[in-house]
């Protein structure tokens, strides 16, 4: 299988040490001024949850959406790399940079809540899944939109709206409707780990 996708994400993010930096500093700043501010856990645990989740939307919809008006996609595939297979490399190899820049976020709150390694462990799994869903509604967003303005707002419009329906601003009553389709948002098991990582 002609891999050429995913080396090109890699490399593109090893030859910009200063974006990665930002992009690893900036949550981790953030979630150690929430989790020292004493901010209920409850409360916490949403902030974290929105933070991964737009991370991931928009460090995926905007770059989409930039290459597709460049045609930069158009060449690759014109140059025999399949859109299926091209859509399939560039959003693991970005979930999984995003994890990266994510993990000392992920660990300050292991350590901040003095979470169990079970707990700690299970946040990890579930922030990748999220950042994956994230990266695939990011593509989608980029496809949808005309403008880099445009991805932006939808990108902002459609996680919020996941968001709530995976019961991250208010809980489903238990056997209702609401719960039923929360189950069905991975944004849902991503809120769930990070409740039980902060103690919420």
């Amino acid at each position: 299988m002609n891999t050429a996708v995913w080396a090109l994400e890699w490399t593109q993010a090893r030859r910009r040490p200063r974006v990665a930096l930002l992009s690893a500093a900036v949550p981790l700043l953030l979630v150690t001024v929430v989790a020292l501010g004493g901010a209920p856990r409850p409360h916490a645990a949403l902030v974290y949850t929105v933070l991964f989740t737009f991370f991931g939307t928009f460090g995926a919809a905007v770059p989409w959406a930039r290459d597709a008006e460049r045609g930069w996609l158009h060449r690759l595939v014109l140059a025999g790399v399949g859109l299926p297979a091209l859509a399939a490399q560039r959003l693991l190899a970005s979930a999984l940079i995003d994890l990266l820049e994510l993990l000392p976020s992920v660990l300050a709150i292991a350590y901040f809540y003095r979470t169990s390694s079970a707990d700690a462990a299970r946040l990890a799994v579930m922030v990748g899944v999220g950042l994956l869903a994230a990266n695939v509604l990011g593509a989608c967003v980029a496809w949808l939109a005309r403008s880099l303005a445009e991805t932006a707002l939808l990108a902002s419009a459609a996680s919020l709206l996941l968001l709530h329906a995976a019961g991250v601003f208010r809980t489903p009553p238990p056997g209702g409707l609401a719960e039923t389709i929360a189950r069905f948002v991975p944004f849902h098991y991503l809120h769930e780990a990070v409740r039980a990582a902060v103690g919420a």
